[in-house]
C-alpha cells in the first residue's frame, strides 16, 4: 500500500459479530490489526456498548480489551459532541437517530474516516458519511 493507511471507524456491531465467530468480521479485523492495511479507529461509545453487554465473561472481556488496544480510540471531543448534537437535532425525529449512533457518525465525519458497519439503516441518511460493509474486505484483492 502506498502512503498513509486509510482511516476506518469500526462500528460496535462489527466487533460483536467477530466475538460471535462471524468469519467476515474476523477477516476484516485481521486486515486492520495484523496486516495494518487500514488505520483502525473506534468511538469511545463503542467501548461503552461493548462492556454494557450482560453476562460478559472474563475471556470475552479480555478479547475486547485486546481488540481495542490495537485500534485508535476517538474521544468525545467538543467538535464531535457538537456535530453529534446537530445530527440528532436534524435526524432524531425523522429517522430515529439515537445518541450513540450520532456520536459514532460524528466521530467518523470529524476524523475523515469511512464507517464500517452492517447497520447501514442507522446511518444511511447522514450526508457525507461514507459507509461500507466488512464483507467487501473479507477477501483479498
Amino acid at each position: 500500500m502506498f502512503g498513509e493507511a486509510r482511516p476506518i471507524l469500526i462500528d460496535t456491531d462489527i466487533i460483536i459479530n467477530h466475538l460471535r465467530g462471524q468469519s467476515k468480521e474476523t477477516l476484516f479485523l485481521k486486515r486492520i490489526i495484523v496486516e495494518e492495511e487500514f488505520q483502525g479507529l473506534y468511538s469511545a461509545i463503542t467501548e461503552v456498548e461493548l462492556y454494557a453487554v450482560e453476562k460478559i465473561d472474563e475471556k470475552q472481556a479480555g478479547e475486547i480489551k485486546n481488540i481495542l488496544a490495537n485500534l485508535n480510540r476517538i474521544e468525545l471531543s467538543r467538535k464531535v459532541a457538537q456535530l453529534a448534537g446537530n445530527l440528532m437535532g436534524s435526524f432524531r425525529k425523522s429517522h430515529g437517530l439515537e445518541m450513540p449512533d450520532a456520536i459514532i457518525a460524528a466521530s467518523t465525519l470529524v476524523h475523515g474516516a469511512s464507517l464500517v458497519t452492517k447497520n447501514t439503516r442507522h446511518y444511511s441518511f447522514i450526508p457525507g458519511l461514507l459507509l461500507t460493509s466488512p464483507d467487501i474486505f473479507s477477501t483479498y484483492p
